[in-house]
């Protein structure tokens, strides 16, 4: 297909009404079956009709069943099919005759699975669909996930809306962003997982996702494009409103081959994507870690104005290291201005201490006026641009327990304020259980007061370098 132009996928995502083709009698219920779409509606308060649809049940999950979508006496906006691919095509016929607006194919074993007969089928299946004028999302994906439209693939994710949308080739990788994200804080306004793009592709979701007042971050998973110019004239234009975060698969030789066998994608070259990337102004990102704390970042810290930070909370050869990989990572560590280092040698004792970039100053910093002051001359040295701060989570917790860590983050918190740059919070996991469950309340706390937390150093550089980049192309623009 070569339409460029916009498609409303306004009731795909807001159903009305919805026909879930695959429900089933049996207890339990399993990821590829329809029940867990219900399930998935019911946790997330779908306000409209669900009507499931089986040859012989007379009700599922006390919802009245009907023989045939056709039989349904309702308008639809969509139908989910969880069927055997075999028994497709037929109820698609039905869809196309009842006047569906939307179809979501779960189903598996068409393009993908490089057979010519399974290829064939599902290229009829779309030719089917566009001559109704319905619209198709997959073959061979998990769909949807709307917490404000009552929709989800399952009936375990988190039902409190957020503005990240996010668009999937992988199901699987959709889910684990969506869960990943939840612990970080980042809730999702719209979701959808879209595997082989029989119809509906990378583009579309992306032009509906730049227009949607909901959202104001988008992240993707791709596999490859089957219209790549059309993808890459969306994310301009997309980049220049809101921040686009992609992490694509298939970077390898036999990662390429993997995305063949799962959606049927091409992958094409690594460095010509790369390089198609900073033209867009997408933010290439290499792993689902990176994703999930650059969309923290993006959502919560100002984009820096250059790429030199400084670094606090190492001592020694922790300082170091942090030093050689954020120089590693192209962000430089300058040495303070003469007035920053000169300030504040003249408050920190020298004995165990450096005022020098990294700085060595924790003891320093152990009210809430001393944190400030080091804040305020960070905020006016010219030649910072952000702060990594790495918590000293074990001394702070065995000197003063979990009050003197919570007392601790909240000068933290405060202290984004104060500093008015980008700062990276680092808290790495640690190797007891006590320390880990510390960790993750502190991550949670400061996740709750909009303060992005990163679980290494390496991250947060990746991050900050992110950030930096998609300054320079909105610059530039």
């Amino acid at each position: 297909m070569t339409d460029t132009s916009y498609v409303d996928l306004e009731r795909l995502f807001n159903p009305r009404a919805i026909a879930v083709v695959g429900a089933s009698t049996k207890r339990g219920v399993t990821w590829d079956s329809g029940n867990a779409y219900i399930n998935g509606c019911l946790r997330q308060s779908f306000g409209g009709r669900i009507f499931p649809v089986h040859p012989k049940a007379k009700s599922i999950l006390g919802f009245p069943c009907y023989r045939s979508v056709r039989d349904i006496q309702a308008p639809l906006d969509l139908a989910i099919i969880c069927i055997p691919a075999a028994v497709v095509k037929a109820v698609i016929a039905d869809c196309a005759s009842k006047g569906v607006r939307f179809v979501h194919m779960l189903t598996a074993g068409f393009g993908e699975t490089g057979q010519e007969e399974a290829g064939e089928i599902e290229k009829e299946i779309t030719a089917m669909a566009k001559e109704a004028g319905m619209r198709i999302v997959g073959p061979n994906c998990m769909g949807l996930y709307c917490p404000e439209g009552g929709l989800a693939w399952n009936g375990d994710l988190p039902d409190k809306p957020g503005s990240v949308g996010l668009f999937s080739q992988s199901g699987q990788l959709a889910n684990m962003i969506v869960r990943a994200g939840a612990l970080e804080g980042i809730h999702f306004s719209k979701v959808v997982s879209f595997g082989n793009a029989c119809d509906l592709q990378a583009h579309d979701f992306l032009n509906y996702l730049a227009r949607d007042p909901a959202t104001d971050v988008i992240a993707c998973y791709l596999e490859g494009l089957k219209e790549g110019r059309a993808f890459l004239e969306a994310a301009r234009s997309t980049a220049l409103k809101k921040p686009l975060v992609v992490l694509k698969g298939g970077q390898t030789e036999g990662g390429s081959r993997a995305t063949r066998s799962h959606t049927a994608a091409l992958a094409g070259s690594h460095q010509t994507w790369r390089g198609m990337c900073r033209q867009a102004g997408i933010i290439a990102v290499d792993s689902l870690t990176e994703m999930v704390h650059t969309l923290s970042a993006l959502k919560r810290l100002p984009l820096p104005k250059g790429t030199n930070a400084a670094i606090l909370g190492g001592a020694g050869g922790g300082s170091v290291t942090m030093t050689d990989m954020a120089e590693k990572h192209g962000i430089g560590v300058p040495q303070l201005s003469d007035e920053t280092v000169e300030r504040l040698g003249a408050v920190v004792p020298v004995q165990g201490s450096s005022v020098k970039n990294p700085l060595d100053i924790l003891p320093f910093l152990t009210s809430e006026d001393n944190f400030k002051f080091v804040m305020t001359l960070l905020k006016e040295d010219p030649l910072v641009d952000g702060l990594f701060f790495a918590l000293p989570l074990p001394f702070i917790f065995h000197e003063k327990g979990r009050a003197g860590v919570d007392a601790y983050l909240n000068m933290i918190a405060r202290a984004r304020g104060w500093l008015e740059k980008p700062l990276f919070f680092i808290i790495e996991a640690f190797n007891t259980t006590e320390l880990l469950l510390v960790g993750r309340a502190a991550t949670e706390k400061m996740a709750a007061q909009q303060v992005p937390v990163f679980p290494d150093f390496e991250v947060a550089a990746r991050v900050m370098l992110n950030l930096q980049r998609y300054r320079d192309f909105l610059r530039r623009a």
